[in-house]
């Protein structure tokens, strides 16, 4: 049934309009503190008829009616200033900018969807999406005991050419157990100046308490998280698996990443693990063992409920495989600002959603 209605636009749009009209009606009761013509004591408000309202979609526009009060003013989720369908327009707009559209053409697109707008119209949106991103990206930061941090790679034009650059991106855990999207910023390249930038950038929003610093084995991060924090830095056992299998003949690879996995979760098992390495000629990886031996196992230092999400960059590599989806196909961008607009709208809507997940890390934990 679903898919015989997105192959008909009309289906859609009614399906759409009867799921948000009946949310609104919802909203209305439960603001009234009645049903429409309910007499009870404890109504709050009295109808007052509607008000037409149209709503943008991926399948046109949608046209509602907005239920009204007489004493106070009706509120509604379904008209948010920054609703999921508005925004999926302005990322088709920004899409469309970031491949170099014109105005003119990014206007016949949201004429295909039934959208009126001027050119003054699509650079308003525009504006509106930049002041966004400005937002997100400078509001303030508080208690974060655990930080992660990971760089994607993006194709921009720089001065005429296409460079590709990093992209830093910060996501933490709060004091109350809660992931949350702390910062991004694109930077020339990976190295110490420019991470230590990062966190000062951090910091001055506001992060603080940071007990650990979780990332992969950038020996620029290690040498900012020194700088930046009085705290420890936890070197992701996935990455650090990788660079150990590096060194290891492919036939090898299966065998040895399994017992590395195994071994890796006591120190004194790790290092016997690395000697024996070392007596089959595998004098590499066992050497990358020995040399970042005391930076695997901070995480230890906390409680053991915490142990699990602290010691990778999962969650993180995870966002940056979303992100990775939306800006492959797009190839080439035109300026440091257009990445922005794609990624950073993309992190809001991921940060939304880790709002309402259930916490990732339980901070504090009552065990009788």
């Amino acid at each position: 049934m679903l898919k015989f209605f997105e192959h008909d636009s009309n289906g859609m749009k009614d399906m759409i309009r009867e799921l948000l009209q009946n949310i609104m009606e919802e909203e209305a009761r439960d603001q009234a503190g009645a049903r429409h013509y309910e007499r009870t004591p404890g109504r709050r408000a009295h109808r007052n008829g509607h008000k037409d309202r149209s709503l943008v979609t991926r399948y046109g526009k949608v046209d509602l009616r907005k239920p009204q009060f007489r004493e106070v003013s009706f509120e509604t989720s379904v008209f948010g200033r920054y609703s999921r369908a508005e925004k999926a327009i302005v990322n088709t707009i920004s899409e469309s900018y970031l491949q170099g559209v014109s105005t003119r053409k990014m206007k016949k697109v949201l004429s295909m969807l039934d959208v009126e707008v001027s050119k003054s119209t699509v650079s308003r949106i525009l504006e509106e999406l930049d002041e966004d991103i400005r937002e997100f990206l400078e509001r303030p930061l508080g208690v974060t005991p655990y930080v992660f941090v990971d760089a994607t790679y993006v194709k921009i034009r720089d001065n005429g050419r296409y460079v590709t650059k990093p992209l830093f991106t910060a996501m933490g855990v709060n004091s109350e157990g809660y992931k949350e999207i702390l910062g991004v910023k694109i930077m020339q390249r990976e190295g110490e100046e420019f991470y230590t930038e990062f966190f000062e950038d951090l910091k001055r929003r506001g992060l603080q308490g940071v007990k650990m610093v979780i990332s992969d084995g950038h020996q620029g991060i290690k040498q900012a998280v020194k700088n930046c924090f009085i705290c420890s830095w936890q070197y992701c056992h996935l990455h650090f698996r990788r660079n150990v299998l590096k060194t290891i003949p492919q036939k090898q690879r299966k065998e040895i990443s399994d017992l590395l996995k195994e071994y890796m979760e006591s120190p004194n098992l790790l290092a016997n693990y690395s000697e024996e390495l070392r007596l089959k000629g595998l004098d590499r990886a066992s050497k990358i063992i020995d040399k970042n031996m005391e930076d695997l196992f901070n995480y230890l230092a906390f409680p053991s409920y915490q142990w699990i999400k602290l010691r990778t960059t999962n969650t993180l590599e995870n966002v940056h495989s979303r992100i990775k989806k939306r800006t492959t196909p797009i190839g080439a961008f035109p300026n440091d600002q257009s990445v922005l607009r794609v990624v950073v709208s993309m992190l809001m809507d991921i940060n939304e959603e880790f709002v309402t997940d259930k916490k990732h890390i339980q901070i504090e934990r009552n065990e009788y």
